[in-house]
């Protein structure tokens, strides 16, 4: 009984037949969905499962960013919570663009979103949207390490440049 169930999982994964899909046109399907729709990509086989832990794009836009902030969806403090781990689970040597929408909903601070620009800048982020809907986030100096940033798109954030000599 064992034998034939582990055969027949050997054959659903060789026919398969987006598992035999080139790197390239993988990459090229996941760019175009939703990142709820990427991570759910992770059951469709091996190949499959931790490929979106590699993406160059991670876009938290205002349709999954809310659905987050929705308590009880995922706790209190759902939102950062999920992002922390999709940043703390990605593989790849660099993530080009980062969208965040922060919705309208209650932070104890910035804290995490300072991380999250700290972890972007060792990454090389070139193409930076924050789109914040509640108050003023004053942006950390660590943006100016962002030495890759092409793209700044900001709503509700000020700049504090760093003092010059100190």
């Amino acid at each position: 009984m064992m034998d034939f169930t582990m055969r027949r999982q050997v054959c659903v994964e060789e026919e398969n037949g987006i598992s035999k899909l080139p790197e390239h046109v993988m990459d090229s399907i996941l760019e175009r969905l939703p990142l709820q729709d990427i991570i759910r990509t992770s059951i469709l086989s091996k190949k499959w499962r931790y490929k979106w832990t590699t993406m160059k794009a991670v876009v938290f836009d205002e349709q999954i960013s809310n659905k987050l902030a929705e308590n009880g969806a995922f706790g209190r403090h759902g939102f950062t919570r999920v992002i922390n781990q999709v940043l703390l689970l990605h593989k790849g040597s660099s993530i080009s663009k980062f969208y965040l929408y922060i919705p309208n909903m209650f932070l104890d601070s910035f804290q995490e979103v300072d991380q999250w620009i700290f972890f972007l800048s060792t990454k090389g982020v070139e193409d930076l949207t924050i789109a914040n809907s509640i108050q003023l986030y004053q942006l950390p100096s660590c943006l100016f390490s962002c030495l890759e940033l092409r793209k700044l798109e900001l709503g509700k954030c000020i700049f504090c440049w760093p003092e010059l000599g100190s």
